[in-house]
């Protein structure tokens, strides 16, 4: 699907292009969602631009993300959607820089796309030209960034409560106030610290794809942009820095939660061996006893004595008691 951004008489104007008609004057802005061979065609013949298909997008090296043609300018970038569900999407976009055009190629639907049509809507300066169009553009998807790094902190603070915080219950563990955690709330919680971590991972990937595109962008538009349109570029640098200093913490807190949570769950199995090992060298003493007595040998004379079978039971249960008082008198129980 093709969608042009036109700015006419001050107003911004949003429009669909089909395959065979011509750009709309005023255009500065060209939205490729999900684009097929034709579309791509189309809008790289209005353009003179080649425009990398989705499998050139997911190329990793620097040389196949951003470089120039001519007077164009390729920039690729990872990306996330969906970062508010269960299920977040990682991908692509392209932007593509040209002295009259900003062409966007894109596989996914970020909601920094969406932020940033609604924008322009309400701003119209922001499609002045193509250079603040992608500016505005990154401004958008840095923003929608701290967004979801506001979102990780958040689920991580929940789940950092949900470890550390017991309710005012007696008989928690180790005998005072609080409760102990069920097994099936630690799986969830360990399930909640994973998802926090495998976004923090994609929103720092994210974050140096920016990081690297803003630097090549800086280098190749030394004597392009205006004064005002370099200062922008300065302070998404300065977003940038910060916000991967602020992904970095929560990767470093979203590790600490998992090393505590596995701790957690440790000194609960610890608990339940100790339970068994406590029953077994309680039971042993009353066994050996037992297994003395139930020896079928001739010459036993408790076995004939009146009071041999109770004194055996008294023995036994002794031997049993006396181990379990000794360990909580210890502080072992």
């Amino acid at each position: 699907m093709i969608t042009v951004h036109a700015r006419v008489e001050g107003r911004v104007v949003e429009q669909p292009l089909a395959v065979g008609d011509l750009l709309p004057p005023g255009t500065v802005w060209i939205d490729l969602l999900r684009p097929d061979e034709t579309e791509r065609a189309h809008v790289g013949a209005l353009t003179g631009c080649d425009l990398p298909t989705r499998e050139e997008m997911k190329e990793i090296e620097a040389s196949s993300q951003l470089y120039t043609e001519g007077e164009a300018i390729y920039l690729t970038t990872p990306v996330i959607a969906r970062a508010d569900t269960p299920y977040p999407e990682a991908g692509e976009l392209t932007f593509v820089l040209t002295p009259r055009h900003l062409i966007l190629v894109r596989f996914m639907e970020p909601r920094s796309v969406a932020t940033f049509a609604a924008r322009t809507g309400r701003q119209p300066e922001l499609l002045a030209s193509a250079e603040d169009a992608l500016l505005g553009m990154l401004d958008a998807v840095v923003d929608r960034v701290a967004d979801v790094l506001e979102l990780i902190g958040a689920r991580i603070d929940s789940l950092s409560t949900r470890v550390f915080t017991d309710s005012l219950e007696p008989g928690g563990f180790g005998g005072g106030l609080g409760r102990k955690k069920k097994p099936d709330e630690l799986q969830d919680v360990l399930r909640g610290i994973g998802r926090a971590g495998d976004l923090t991972h994609k929103v720092r990937d994210s974050l140096a794809g920016l990081d690297r595109l803003v630097a090549f962008l800086t280098s190749v538009t030394a004597g392009r942009l205006s004064k005002e349109q370099k200062a922008a570029l300065k302070t998404l640098t300065r977003d940038l820095r910060s916000l991967n200093e602020h992904a970095g913490f929560l990767a470093h807190e979203a590790n600490f939660l998992l090393d505590a949570t596995l701790g957690l769950i440790n000194i609960e199995q610890n608990a339940i061996i100790k339970i068994f090992s406590v029953v077994a060298v309680a039971f042993l003493p009353p066994t050996l006893i037992a297994s003395a007595y139930g020896m079928n040998f001739q010459h036993m004379p408790e076995l004939h004595w009146e009071y041999g079978y109770p004194m055996a039971i008294v023995m036994m249960v002794l031997s049993g008691v006396l181990p379990l008082w000794y360990f909580k008198r210890r502080g072992w129980l």
